[in-house]
This record gives C-alpha cells, sequence and structure tokens, in this order.
C-alpha cells in the first residue's frame, strides 16, 4: 500500500454498506480525531446517502430522543426531538424551530463500491 492511500485510509471509517440502508433508515456511528469525538448519523434520504453531525445547532445536544430515530414520521425531514426543530435532509439546513437558517455540521462521505465511509468533519475551533 502507498504512503498516500496509508494516509487516506487513516483519515476515513468504514461505517456500513449501502445494502443496510434503504430510504428512511439511518445509522449512527463515531468519529475520533484523536483529540475529539463526535457521534454522526448516516441516513438514506431519497435513495441517497448523507452524514451529519448528530448535534442540535440550537443547542449542543444529539437530535433523537429514542436511538437512531432521526426522521419524522413522513420521512420527509430530520428533527430534533428535543425543541422540535426541523432539518432538510439532503442540505442538513435548518427550515423550523429556534434555529432557522442554521445547519447540521455535515461528515465527508466517501464510497467505495457497496462501503461507506465518513471523515472527521473538519472544524477550525478543533484543530
Amino acid at each position: 500500500m502507498s504512503l498516500k492511500r496509508a494516509k487516506k485510509e487513516a483519515k476515513r471509517k468504514f461505517v456500513g454498506e449501502v445494502r443496510e440502508l434503504t430510504p428512511g433508515m439511518t445509522k449512527k456511528f463515531t468519529l475520533s480525531n484523536g483529540k475529539y469525538s463526535v457521534e454522526g448519523m448516516l441516513l438514506n434520504y431519497q435513495g441517497s446517502l448523507y452524514a451529519y453531525v448528530n448535534r442540535c445547532p440550537h443547542i449542543g445536544i444529539s437530535l433523537d430522543w429514542v436511538d437512531n430515530q432521526f426522521f419524522s414520521i413522513d420521512v420527509r425531514y430530520l428533527m430534533c426531538a428535543n425543541h422540535g426543530a426541523t432539518f432538510e435532509p439532503a442540505t442538513g439546513e435548518c427550515i423550523w424551530g429556534p434555529c432557522v437558517g442554521a445547519a447540521l455540521q455535515n461528515v465527508p462521505l466517501e464510497m467505495e463500491g457497496e462501503k461507506i465511509f465518513v471523515q472527521y468533519p473538519h472544524r477550525d475551533d478543533q484543530d
């Protein structure tokens, strides 16, 4: 394995396979950069995969009140169980609630065949 490929492998984490996530399903995962750890969520929204940090931009708590439940009943939006903030699954943007205009933090997602990998999200205050 080349040094470049080895570094790339060290920066990403395998979190599942495409077949595990049918539309409307979610899966939580944990990422660490050696200094900080974050919980993330992987979701299949209308056949496309997205990943976000599982933290509401309003007060910084996890979105799910029942483990691994993020979608509204109609599977149209992501919702914060604490105060009902509503997010667009494809963008992470809050469209209703106390954090309107804010957004969930994106987690870089990479596909390799059927395998799904994520990378620790970059934030300037966590370097």
